[in-house]
């Protein structure tokens, strides 16, 4: 049956004492009255997500104020460590995009290039040949992907589809299928999105007028997610990590981002200590590094284009690990519901094609041999480590360190020695245990901490530490929300120098009257 997400209120909880349902909407219902469902986050999680009703859809800036006030209400009283509102955002994003959608403008238009010049530049035909005929094309590996689900599109068909560990997480149904049908309550629905990032991991087409997958002898689990790429549940989104590690995927990859909440960062770090490979795409047009992506215990991933330019609407940053093609990618989708191929623009395909990579290089050396000479806990430092062996990546001329250390080379990859294990300990992005709000917002928008910190005494206008501690602790899902919804906001808090008489209008229609009046100019 579906559900109407479009008119959720989403709260996640980490309580001091309680343990069971039962004691955790006590508090809430002596805190918020009635009419909230309780749930563990994820099976085994310490997390409750609390879901209400609301008469405001997602996206707008009353429904973001009236869960904000919800998830300040429950952290004052004091009965949990950490309480965030998992909150759609409204991102600042051109409004000559809208009409386009996640697919964006096409550089190319004037200069198509073939259908296989993705496989060409990445030396995919030399990579399969480099393979055996029991590893090649990934066979045995799995990809996880969160995303709108799947179609029987013919350049993606079932061949590379695993349709019995599939998931809607969205309706909670074993059946990601992804209808086609756009949800007109929910802002930027991306139907038929999962299907084109889909193509480029699995596809199975044939040159010169289909999608051929990078890793086409690998299977992708379809999880059903998002109805938006742009605007997210990320509740959604730990639940369908962790849909991925319970059914055994090697690799999730997510073609989506927001601005992500404390318990996605750890449902990724459960998916890595089991030996996954977690990456997410950087983010589009809108100048910061988007959740998951800005979480160093997750792949981040920018995008290129034809002859290895630098597409200059992918998010860039210190939090992007490397780059991949993701502008004028030829993918299958749809027109209505017509299949149809054609070019996209994004990073939501630069990720696919890291994970296809990550599905070659795992049947490449193979996982449980992988998993013996390092352990499963670090197959995603291996994996990290590898891509910045000298050669695996290819820098041009001109490129911008913003975008990661290159663009993967597929045979490289593969023909790259693997690292000892002595040698991971220099990859230390991994299982962090520093994940305040502070360190969140510095890795979204390429700042220091110290310097974030420093800009939001300033603003939250605070007069000692313990007062700052405490407005950042009561009020850091807003922050998060408000680095993606008002650039003014971010760009003061990236700035070098005191905000001075110079403090940002910032616009607070989407936090809690309390935030608001501490950041009123």
């Amino acid at each position: 049956m579906a559900i109407d997400s479009a008119h959720q209120i989403r709260v996640v909880v980490l309580p001091k004492s309680a343990q069971k349902n039962s004691d955790v909407s006590k508090i809430v219902q002596r805190r918020l009255g009635s009419g909230w469902d309780v749930q563990r986050l994820t099976r085994g999680s310490r997390l409750f997500l609390l879901t209400g009703k609301s008469a405001h859809t997602v996206g707008t800036p009353e429904h973001a104020r009236e869960s904000h006030e919800a998830a300040l209400a429950l952290y004052r009283s004091k009965q949990f460590h950490r309480v965030e509102a998992d909150v759609p955002v409204p991102v600042e994003v051109d409004p000559a995009l809208v009409a386009i959608g996640a697919f964006g403008a096409n550089p190319c238009e004037n200069n198509t290039p073939p259908k296989d010049w993705v496989h060409t530049i990445l030396h995919w035909s030399e990579a399969l040949a480099a393979m055996s005929n029991a590893s090649r094309g990934g066979r045995g590996i799995s990809v996880g992907q969160p995303d709108s689900g799947y179609t029987l599109h013919p350049n993606l068909g079932a061949v590379g589809l695993d349709l019995n560990r599939d998931r809607d997480v969205i309706d909670g149904d074993d059946d990601a299928l992804d209808d086609l049908i756009p949800n007109p309550a929910w802002p930027f629905p991306n139907p038929g999105h999962g299907t084109a990032t889909a193509s480029v991991i699995v596809g199975q087409g044939t040159f010169p007028q289909g999608i051929v997958g990078l890793a086409g002898g690998a299977l992708l689990v379809p999880i059903r997610a998002t109805e938006s790429v742009v605007q997210v549940f990320d509740t959604n989104v730990a639940k369908a990590v962790a849909h991925a590690r319970h059914v055994g995927c090697h690799v999730v990859t997510m073609s989506l981002g927001g601005k992500g909440f404390f318990g996605l960062k750890g449902e990724i770090q459960r998916a890595v200590d089991a030996g996954m490979i977690v990456m997410a795409a950087a983010g589009n047009y809108v100048q910061i590094v988007v959740a998951p992506a800005s979480y160093d215990n997750c792949l981040a991933v920018a995008a290129t284009g034809p002859g290895d330019t630098l597409w200059a609407d992918s998010s860039r940053g210190t939090a992007v690990d490397v780059s991949m093609p993701g502008s004028c990618v030829w993918v299958a989708t749809y027109s209505g519901t017509n299949p149809i191929v054609r070019m996209g623009n994004g990073t939501s395909f630069a990720v696919a094609h890291l994970a296809a990579a990550a599905a070659l290089w795992l049947a490449r050396h193979g996982r449980q041999s992988l998993i013996g000479k390092y352990g499963a806990k670090r197959i995603q430092a291996a994996f990290l480590t590898t891509l910045r062996w000298p050669g695996v990546c290819v820098v041009p001329p001109g490129w911008d360190p913003d975008y990661g250390v290159g663009r993967v080379d597929l045979l490289a990859l593969l023909q790259a020695p693997l690292p000892e294990p002595a040698d991971l300990v220099e990859v230390g992005a991994f299982g962090a245990s520093e994940d305040d709000a502070v360190t969140r917002i510095a890795a979204m928008i390429s700042a220091e901490p110290v310097r974030v910190r420093t800009r939001l005494a300033e603003l939250l206008k605070v007069s000692t530490h313990e007062e700052l501690n405490r407005a950042i602790a009561e009020h850091e899902g807003e922050l998060l929300y408000l680095v993606l919804a008002d650039r003014a906001f971010a760009e003061s808090l990236a700035q070098p120098g005191s905000i001075g008489a110079f403090a940002p209008q910032i616009n607070t229609a989407g936090v809690t009257n309390d935030l608001g009046a501490r950041l009123a100019a």
